[in-house]
């Protein structure tokens, strides 16, 4: 992957985790939160007497506890993209929002229906809700600000109309410091999780750099390494494990006649050559250093072979565009399979296939030689 396609595949993926970071946080806040409803007014009932008014109870305790239960229904399923998330966070707030309004209303009613100190006991829950919402439903500022005039305002309408205007007036003083509180937790809300973001797209953009040669895109010789180990490693009966080895022929003329720029430019069209050629499940082309190349390919030798002169073959007859420029480059290959019997370990796998390099480089270059 070249590093511009790397670039904004990053910043893709970062706003695709900061949004399933959202839901995550979403979801397990919403859970937490829902089952305060009905235990609310379940004690609001109780203050009036709950006899009395049983039916009633069983009405609104059980609408609030069907909608707690909703919340919990609703989470991430493995890992969705970017449209399910922001359908399953539209139905979270969605039932947030049912959960707070129908609270509201049975705040109010309270103060018309019920007997002292019900409505006492709903007003101070309304308030507790209130400010529970501004500090951990604060991932989105909008459907929080719904959220808790949907809980505030109907008892607010209530006291305002009656014979309360000052605890109605401390009501909406109470009101405006959650709308703040509110506001600092949102900033400090995404302030943590980008930092977080950031930390692992760093992690992530370090990672990489370790394993991906800056200039051509591919992989670099540590990754190689491990590639190769892992490779000879893990061989199974009945799979082989081929080995390529590449060199650019008389690359330093290259770069004295036509500078560093265009060698460069010639080293990131090769790689994209083997790319595009070596592009099967278990092939691992990567740039040793240099002018060096080599794919690791799940293959016996002789199919190996007959792949390398083949790429070697469509490079010599195929120029590559250099700065603006056709320039026909050649190259020399090693060739080999590991051989438990021969060797034994990656790297003497390694040495002996890079003698088959040399062979190649000291009969004439511009050819493919067996380990």
């Amino acid at each position: 992957m070249r590093q511009d396609d790397f670039s904004r595949k990053r910043v893709a993926q970062r706003g695709r985790n900061l949004l399933l970071q959202e839901l995550r946080e979403t979801c397990e806040r919403a859970r937490l939160g829902g089952f305060f409803y009905p235990v609310a007014a379940l004690l609001a009932f109780a203050a009036a007497g709950i006899m009395q008014w049983r039916w009633q109870a069983a009405i609104v305790v059980g609408t609030l506890l069907v909608l707690a239960v909703a919340r919990c229904l609703i989470g991430p399923s493995g890992a969705p993209d970017v449209v399910e998330a922001r359908r399953k966070l539209r139905l979270l707030w969605g039932v947030v929002l049912a959960s707070t309004t129908a609270w509201g209303a049975f705040s109010a009613w309270t103060f018309a229906a019920l007997p002292e100190p019900a409505p006492l006991v709903a007003l101070l829950f309304s308030g507790a809700f209130g400010m529970a919402l501004s500090h951990t439903m604060c991932m989105r500022t909008t459907p929080a600000v719904v959220a808790i005039l949907g809980v505030m305002v109907p008892s607010q309408v209530v006291l305002w109309a009656g014979d309360s205007r000052w605890v109605a007036l401390m009501w909406t003083v109470y009101m405006l410091y959650m709308l703040m509180v509110l506001r600092r937790s949102h900033r400090e809300y995404r302030a943590r999780v980008e930092l977080e973001e950031d930390l692992r797209q760093q992690r992530d953009l370090f990672e990489r750099q370790s394993q991906v040669d800056g200039l051509t895109g591919i992989a670099n010789r540590r990754e190689f390494g491990a590639a190769l180990v892992r490779a000879v490693e893990s061989l199974a009966p009945g799979r082989a494990i081929s080995l390529l080895i590449i060199d650019v022929d008389h690359f330093k003329r290259l770069n004295d006649s036509l500078g560093h720029r265009a060698g460069d430019a010639c080293l990131v069209a090769l790689a994209q050559r083997l790319r595009e050629h070596f592009a099967e499940p278990g092939d691992v082309p990567v740039r040793l250093g240099g002018e060096e190349f080599g794919v690791v390919i799940e293959a016996l030798a002789d199919d190996a072979f007959l792949r390398a002169e083949r790429f070697r073959g469509a490079l010599a007859a195929q120029p590559m565009q250099v700065l603006g420029q056709p320039v026909t480059v050649t190259v020399s290959i090693g060739c080999g399979q590991f051989d438990p019997a021969r060797h034994e370990d990656a790297d003497a796998f390694y040495g002996d296939v890079d003698s088959a390099l040399y062979r190649a480089k000291q009969a004439g270059r511009n050819r493919t030689e067996h380990a």
